[in-house]
């Protein structure tokens, strides 16, 4: 991961004793979360705020977590205080494997450790409703900090949070959520998808070790290796099937673009006939995730949430002036006709981009012949 040792002592420290070598934070980072953090985080309700004794959260938000149930709301302490007595060691472990996929396989192992401790899939989901809930009327001190007290930096955050459909955005990662906490063979879906991306790792790391030869060789050779399962010649050589220059492109072209693109490279990666039943095809392709993207709810979400952001843009960039209570024509002149806002205002996303992003995401649905199954 190229992370040098004294990068390391600048936020660990190593404990050793008769029973072996643990890991904490460093002192300051302790105190830190102790004096700070747990006394705001864990003590605070919307009865005994004040301006004064916050920084992270304001009395909208407070009143919004402690509307949760109440085996939840002691959530956000409870998180704090996992990372105080795991994160360290966690840290050092990933770090410490001796590959990526040793790697990889200590963040799924903590990854289900923690979602079950915490219960991420039932407190966890009640917190970001109510999160996602308060984030328009956002105010603590916190958000003078970022914003280095800086008027118009704040508001652009609530152009921004009370413009687009923060609920739509609400919606889709609490469905991804609930996907993500469907029991698996693995223990939950997001196991089967960091299993999923394992493989897949074994994949690249032999394509980078081959792709000089598959350079080197004639078209002949370069089609018997886009025809290999255990690497990924054959996705690569889709995305370089249409030549055109995504940098050429702008806006909804480019997008389009890009989207035929990767939906050729998931077709070429899931659809490869004699690679079906590969197990780096199947594990790539669990039955929770299946359920997630035929999950109609799901994606109208995200298409109202997009179409929400697209929407709004061109009030991210005009210098608003007002006469008589209607807007000025400076405002059109400055960034855009009203034509062009007219299309802003009224863009709805095209069936055939959202036909484009189900085809690189869910491949397998639409292969030709057989089936990709799905894996447990």
């Amino acid at each position: 991961f190229d992370i040098r040792r004294w990068d390391v002592e600048d936020i660990i420290d190593e404990v050793t004793t008769e029973e072996g070598t643990t890991y904490r934070f460093t002192e300051g980072i302790v105190e830190a979360v102790e004096n700070d953090m747990i006394p705001e985080l864990c003590y605070l309700t919307a009865e005994n705020f004040t301006v004064y004794n916050s920084f992270l959260l304001d009395k909208q938000c407070l009143e919004e977590f402690d509307s949760v149930s109440p085996q939840c709301r002691g959530f956000r302490c409870n998180v704090l205080r996992y990372f105080l007595e795991h994160g360290a060691r966690i840290y050092m472990d990933v770090i410490n494997a001796a590959t990526i996929k040793e790697g990889l396989e200590t963040v799924n192992r903590e990854v289900l450790a923690a979602f079950e401790e915490l219960d991420m899939c039932t407190c966890g989901r009640q917190f970001f409703r109510a999160a996602f809930k308060c984030a328009p009327y956002w105010h603590a001190n916190a958000l003078h900090t970022v914003t280095n007290f800086d008027g118009d930096s704040m508001m652009f955050y609530y152009k921004v949070t009370r413009n687009i459909d923060v609920k739509s955005f609400s919606k889709v990662f609490d469905r991804i959520l609930a996907g993500l906490c469907e029991r698996s063979s693995y223990g939950m879906c997001i196991n089967s998808i960091i299993n999923g991306a394992e493989e897949m790792l074994e994949l690249v790391f032999t394509t980078i070790n081959d792709v000089e030869s598959y350079d080197d060789g004639d078209r002949s050779f370069q089609k018997s290796q886009e025809k290999r399962c255990d690497a990924l010649f054959g996705p690569m050589r889709a995305w370089t099937k249409d030549d055109r220059d995504l940098d050429y492109y702008s806006g909804e072209e480019q997008i389009e673009l890009l989207l035929n693109k990767t939906a050729a490279v998931s077709k070429a990666f899931y659809c490869k006939r004699g690679c079906k039943s590969e197990v780096s095809r199947t594990a790539m392709y669990p039955c929770c995730w299946r359920k997630m993207l035929e999950d109609k709810k799901l994606f109208d979400n995200i298409v109202s949430a997009g179409e929400s952001v697209y929407r709004a843009y061109p009030s991210f960039l005009g210098n608003f002036q007002w006469e008589f209570y209607r807007l000025d024509d400076y405002f059109y002149r400055y960034e855009m006709s009203r034509e062009e806002l007219e299309r802003y205002t009224t863009w709805s996303v095209p069936e055939r981009m959202r036909n484009a992003v189900m085809h690189t995401l869910h491949a397998a649905k639409y292969c030709d012949g057989k089936l990709l199954r799905c894996s447990n």
